[in-house]
């Protein structure tokens, strides 16, 4: 029998700013037996930003003369272009729709603002410190159930030249997200030379099946079964510098928009 990988939805009442988001997921997980070693819970970012308040009011944002000139460009709401200014860590292009950034060392649409699933008149942010927030619920669980997890913080995202979303690890705690696979040998015998899987990533976009876009109140998924990623010392990080990504190589940014 191969390796068998459960994907358990956790379904969470409708959290607010200040919830305590670790004993909603403890009080979901009574329906499934509770939290077992090794489990790796993929949660979304916007709910860890929502009971964590990283929330703006439209309504209170003054936009700058550079956010109503790219709000023409994008046809989006000129406040809500001023968020993504403050939040990018750089702008890269824009297009009807969306502005593309560099937010954390991840190339995203909007520097992750988002305004689906909040509250009318509000958008939700990136979580701050992703790594640190997933480390904190970590520590609350053990804490709480005794029992150590990982964490992945999930975001969604769009990849060049395909429609619809998937889901991309912004963050992680006690597993290593990234697996090295550079000397082993494929079904042929020979030595991989350069091939690295991307974990966290394929985890967070596994959960988003289960999770979905819409209302289904399912922001936190158990991933029960996966082998050999839990560590409290992850040795790699699924973040790259540009000079050594595969794309950035033969595309030509004109620099900050």
């Amino acid at each position: 029998m191969g390796v068998i990988v459960e994907l358990i939805g956790l379904e969470l009442p409708l959290v607010g700013p200040g919830d305590d988001l670790v004993a909603s997921i403890l009080e979901a997980a009574k329906k499934i037996g509770g939290l077992k070693k090794d489990d790796v819970l993929v949660v979304a970012s916007k709910v860890m930003a929502t009971a964590g308040g990283e929330l703006e009011e439209l309504s209170k944002v003054r936009p700058s003369r550079r956010a109503k000139a790219l709000a023409k460009r994008s046809d989006l709401p000129p406040e809500f272009v001023e968020i993504i200014i403050h939040e990018a860590d750089e702008i890269l292009g824009v297009s009807k729709g969306a502005i593309l950034t560099i937010k954390n060392g991840v190339l995203s649409a909007n520097a992750g603002a988002d305004r689906s699933n909040v509250p009318d008149g509000f958008v939700a942010l990136i979580p701050s410190r992703p790594d640190s927030e997933a480390g904190k619920i970590r520590q609350e669980i053990s804490k709480r159930a005794g029992v150590k997890v990982g964490v992945i913080v999930a975001d969604s995202n769009v990849k060049p030249l395909r429609m619809g979303t998937v889901g991309q690890a912004i963050g992680f705690a006690g597993i290593e997200p990234v697996v090295d696979y550079r000397g082993q040998l494929d079904v042929h015998g020979k030595p991989l030379r350069i091939t690295f899987q991307a974990i966290a990533d394929q985890l967070a976009t596994a959960a988003q099946v289960v999770m979905g876009e819409g209302g289904e109140r399912i922001p936190v998924v158990v991933a029960r079964g996966v082998k050999k990623i839990s560590t409290e010392n992850p040795k790699f990080s699924p973040k790259i510098a540009p000079s050594k990504d595969l794309y950035s190589g033969m595309l030509k940014f004109g620099g900050e928009i």
